[in-house]
């Protein structure tokens, strides 16, 4: 029985699975499932080929708006009129996967020497724990799909800078040309509100890994 209890104890240190996410299992609870991909690519933007040439994305960088009041196709709107300072590919929410940027060539997200490397989609702020499940499964099935789409492995690289799944923060940190941390803070926040958990992008790229393997 020690050998056994000792056994026990030692897996759950290790396994990085053994502490379930309350938000991923929600999502498998409840059969939410992600939403079909809508294409409205807008001609304003420029085309820049990505650094090693068109249609060869490094990776996929995940954003969140930071604004609480908006909705997604608010976000779009305010995009497209300033689009010299900043745009990424697509935004998601609760409903919405919408592909405005044709990801074959860069767009402006991160600063130098990200833009040049990443596929990039924001997520538009939710506001309900169903909502916010929703949108989570709509973020992880599209960065699945853009993996796929780019012949790309699956490998987090929110922990040690190098791999295909990023956050913004990740960006900042270990690259950087910004100083964001999104969408940290907006997952710890919404996972401890609404499922009394902080939700990580550690968590995020699992649920990815889950979409990847059933494209």
């Amino acid at each position: 029985m020690v050998i056994l209890v000792g056994l026990l104890i030692g897996f759950s240190l290790y396994n990085p699975l053994v502490k379930a996410s309350a938000v991923n299992n929600y999502i498998a609870s409840h059969k939410i499932s992600h939403v079909s991909i809508t294409k409205k690519i807008w001609g304003g933007f420029p085309h820049y080929k990505y650094r090693h040439g068109k249609s060869k994305p490094e990776g996929v960088v995940v954003h969140e708006t930071g604004n609480s009041r908006s909705d997604i196709f608010d976000e779009i709107a305010y995009m497209k009129k300033n689009y010299r300072n900043a745009f990424v590919h697509s935004f998601v929410d609760d409903d919405h996967i919408i592909n405005i940027a044709n990801t074959k060539y860069l767009c402006w997200g991160v600063g130098y020497p990200g833009n040049a490397r990443f596929v990039q989609f924001e997520q538009v702020e939710m506001h309900s724990k169903k909502n916010f499940a929703e949108e989570v499964e709509n973020a992880a099935y599209y960065t699945a799909y853009l993996l796929k789409t780019y012949k790309l492995k699956p490998n987090d690289a929110c922990y040690d800078g190098k791999g295909t799944v990023w956050s913004h923060g990740a960006v900042a940190k270990y690259l950087g040309g910004s100083d964001h941390t999104d969408p940290t803070g907006y997952y710890k926040k919404c996972g401890k509100k609404y499922f009394h958990q902080s939700y990580t992008m550690k968590q995020f790229y699992h649920l990815v890994l889950t979409n990847y393997h059933n494209l």
